[in-house]
């Protein structure tokens, strides 16, 4: 069959491809539709984004903002019909709503949809929670079927700054260290005894269990007591400290506010702020900008009339790439199962893109399917008794916190995952005796090899914190970057070239039980990761 005789269309990809292949220009395919709901205001400033996407295979769609969140879907639905809905993109803030009334409305904003609570005004909250979701929702049953994302942005310029970082994000950082780190920030729960000693107890089998061994997960912990919580007086500045590190993922679980999040208490001390929105004037990330997740109240209340944490974090010129957070009052049982599918989408199915993680765990917090019944899932069905204000009714909890839960960012956005090794070696080891580690490195590059303690286990006697005492303030600190180092022993040397590659690590002074081997290989254009459970005896 000569070249004259192929269809135009196949002709016109063949071209884009072998293009593609000269320029360096993103070969992934990922052939769909994705519709833009952007002021004309916007458009300029929207184009590199446009371009780009386009470049990757999807048909891209730009629709105006209409004067109802109705009537912006019927225009997604009408151009949809034709071809597969991939995406939706809101591109601007949404009119202000406060005591039940609307504010302002500017041809920028992007209306949102009002659904009324039946669970969560237990709790507080005001009955009309403010979803994106229904724009995803292709045939009205209350499940969301695509991808939604909403980039508050309120001028050109700020639109512009967020195209670029998000650009930057999936060009760049391809060996940043940061791709295997972690971040968790804790608040103390305040539920009561019984229902916080379960969350903690959850909490900790989520991070053990649902992120791999070859992730550095680091944890601070606004509680006084325990060796994951610094110098409470400088409690603020650790969590920004934490944020500006850079990472895979920034995760805080704990009460919050529009304005602020939790607060550490300490005896005889006024409340101590874990972060207010004048807080955020030092945030400048430095490495690699993470998806920032908050499992708290209000964080992601986007019909603020002032801008909520969430839409100033993800708007910062040096801030997350993107926040995923609560527009009301949330609640612990639906975040935890909400939390343990975003998990399972991230490590275990490693989904790519950030919309579809998203998603993915919505559907499954209300239809799971039978992969979705996780070992975690399960615990939470059986334990909700006790993690809910209204046992009865938690189908309808859940409902309501896929409705709540709104990525702030980019839905396409694919994620800076580092890439994997496989590590062998014999699966127990004897104190003075050498452990030989074997991988197949894809690259060449500097290689650390590492033994660290799995999650939860301590390398040290903690402090006993019966009596809070201000002089202790930098033996607190000091523990906390303690708490926070679980590596025993690690080699590091320079690896020339790839291949089979055999290291030993001699095993000396580490506490009996199970620990982790972890491998790091940097090269100039990934980064790799692996790790292996082993168990060290005497």
């Amino acid at each position: 069959m000569g070249w004259r005789n192929f269809p135009g269309q196949t002709k016109r990809w063949a071209i884009f491809l072998v293009l593609a292949w000269v320029v360096g220009v993103p070969t992934v395919c990922h052939a769909g539709l994705v519709v833009c709901v952007c002021p004309e205001s916007f458009e300029k400033a929207w184009q590199p984004w446009v371009k780009y996407r386009r470049r990757q295979g999807y048909l891209i769609r730009i629709v105006r903002p209409q004067a109802t969140a109705a009537q912006v879907r019927e225009a997604i639905n009408k151009i949809s019909v034709s071809q597969e809905l991939k995406a939706v993109v809101l591109i601007g803030d949404s009119p202000t709503f406060d005591k039940g009334k609307f504010g302002e409305s500017k041809p920028e904003h992007i209306p949102t949809f009002y659904s009324q609570a039946k669970v969560n005004v237990l709790f507080g909250s005001e009955p009309e929670i403010a979803s994106d979701l229904p724009y995803g929702d292709l045939n009205d049953d209350g499940i969301v079927d695509v991808a939604i994302g909403r980039i508050p942005a309120v001028s050109a310029d700020q639109l512009a700054g967020y195209v670029k970082r998000m650009l930057r994000y999936e060009q760049g950082y391809q060996d940043a260290a940061g791709k295997r780190d972690i971040h968790f920030v804790a608040g103390v729960g305040g539920f009561g005894p019984a229902v916080d000693g379960v969350l903690t107890s959850v909490t900790r089998r989520f991070i053990s269990q649902g992120i791999p061994g070859s992730f550095r997960v680091t944890m601070t912990q606004a509680s006084w007591q325990s060796p994951f919580c610094p110098d409470p007086f400088s409690f603020g500045q650790h969590t920004l400290n934490r944020l500006n590190d850079g990472g895979l993922f920034w995760i805080y679980m704990g009460h919050g506010l529009r304005n602020q999040l939790d607060r550490v208490n300490v005896p005889n001390a006024q409340p101590i702020s874990i972060m207010k929105q004048e807080n955020l004037a030092g945030v400048a990330i430095k490495g690699l900008p993470p998806i920032c997740v908050f499992l708290a109240c209000y964080v992601g209340a986007y019909d603020s009339l002032n801008p909520c944490i969430g839409e100033q974090l993800v708007m910062h010129d040096k801030g997350p790439v993107a926040v995923y957070a609560a527009s009301r009052v949330s609640m612990p049982y639906a975040m935890s199962v909400m939390g343990d599918g975003l998990l399972r989408q991230c490590f275990r199915l490693r989904e790519e893109i950030l919309g579809n993680v998203v998603t993915n765990a919505k559907r499954s917090l209300i239809v799971p399917r039978s992969a979705d019944r996780t070992a975690n899932r399960q615990l939470l069905d059986s334990l909700a008794g006790n993690l809910s204000p209204a046992p009865e009714l938690l189908k309808e909890e859940r409902e309501e916190h896929a409705l709540m839960f709104n990525l702030l960012g980019d839905p396409l956005l694919q994620l800076n995952y580092p890439s994997g090794v496989k590590l062998n070696c014999l699966p127990t080891v004897k104190n003075g005796q050498k452990l030989m580690v074997t991988f197949q490195a894809p690259v060449a590059g500097e290689a650390v090899l590492e033994l660290a303690t799995e999650r939860g286990i301590q390398r040290f006697e903690p402090l006993k914190r019966e009596h809070f005492q201000r002089e202790l303030a930098k033996a607190y600190d000091d523990e906390y970057q303690r708490a926070n180092d679980a590596v025993w022993l690690s080699s590091s040397w320079k690896l020339s070239v790839p291949g089979l590659v055999s290291h030993s690590l001699a095993i000396k002074d580490v506490k009996p039980g199970f620990q982790t081997v972890r491998l790091y290989l940097q090269s100039d254009g990934q980064v790799y990761i692996g790790s292996k459970r082993i168990y060290v005896s005497d």
